[in-house]
């Protein structure tokens, strides 16, 4: 009887959402999927990427257990924390930090590409779609926040030896990706993760496994990296999550999964990024006139610690 009579209130929640109070409202937007026209896309690389997805889903069962952010957040943290206890700094890299910047990082462009061509696959624009809770496109779009949630433990951890700046971005890291996961639209958060690619030659600029020509490419590739993802990308994709949530804040739709502080808390970790990351390439670019003028040796002062 119990159980009988969830299930009616829950249908006729959905049938009232407008009236729907917003921890209700969440849930019943984790729960619900939007419908994919993979035959649009075939012989694309989103089809690619669409069939690549489902066949992990098929065989792992994320469908169902990415929905639960917390499960894959703890997951996360202790799979990156056993990763960093025994692989530790082997040939000077911080595979930990590495590994997860090449999931989060690979994985997010995945998904942005596929955002972009979402009128093909759902008829709805992204980030259009997750403003009016129509629920992540994969189960990608649902798992990678909640992945980076459960690094920014250590990431924090990392920061106390770096210096204040690298402790407010583990900080920050964590309670952005843990807002959007307990709101219940991690996907909409998932194209500022693409900032990852370029740790991944941050991880490697201390590798002894590199020569100097190796290492001077990886220098290159690092700068470009953060000036086309954290300077250009990411900041322009941020603005049009926050200029959509704000056209849409009056929206139903918008209103029944969306908290009323969700416009103002997007605003705000989007500045505050994009000033953390206007700063850091400054003092990149001061490090790099250095390299590249032979003040300092390409193999030498490499390490955060070293500014």
């Amino acid at each position: 009887m119990v159980a009988v009579n969830l299930q009616d209130t829950i249908l006729n929640n959905i049938n009232n959402r407008n009236t729907l109070p917003a921890t209700e409202s969440i849930t019943i937007h984790i729960m619900a999927r939007p419908t994919l026209d993979v035959s649009a896309v075939k012989g694309t690389w989103s089809g690619v990427f669409i069939d690549a997805i489902q066949e992990f889903d098929a065989l792992t069962g994320a469908g169902e257990w990415a929905q639960s952010s917390r499960q894959v957040a703890l997951v996360a943290a202790i799979l990156l924390g056993t990763i960093r206890f025994f692989a530790k700094q082997r040939c000077n890299v911080n595979w930990y930090s590495l590994i997860h910047a090449t999931i989060t990082g690979l994985l997010s462009a995945v998904c942005v590409w596929l955002n972009f061509n979402a009128v093909s696959l759902t008829g709805v624009t992204e980030p259009l779609g997750a403003i009016l809770c129509k629920g992540p496109l994969t189960s990608f779009h649902a798992m990678i926040p909640a992945i980076t949630a459960g690094f920014g433990i250590f990431d924090i951890i990392e920061g106390f030896s770096h210096g204040m700046d690298f402790i407010l971005h583990g900080l920050a890291t964590f309670t952005v990706m843990a807002y959007f996961c307990e709101v219940g639209v991690p996907e909409i958060i998932v194209p500022m993760l693409m900032m990852e690619i370029s740790t991944i030659n941050l991880c490697l600029m201390r590798a002894t496994f590199f020569v100097d020509h190796m290492v001077t490419v990886n220098i290159f590739c690092f700068v470009a990296s953060f000036f086309a993802f954290r300077i250009v990308l990411c900041p322009y994709l941020w603005w049009g999550i926050f200029s959509t949530t704000w056209e849409h804040r009056d929206n139903p739709e918008s209103k029944a999964c969306l908290p009323w502080h969700f416009k103002y808390v997007t605003f705000a970790f989007g500045m505050f990024f994009n000033c953390l990351n206007a700063y850091w390439f400054y003092k990149i670019l001061i490090k790099f006139y250095r390299k590249m003028s032979g003040k300092e040796k390409i193999k030498e002062k490499n390490s955060l610690k070293d500014r």
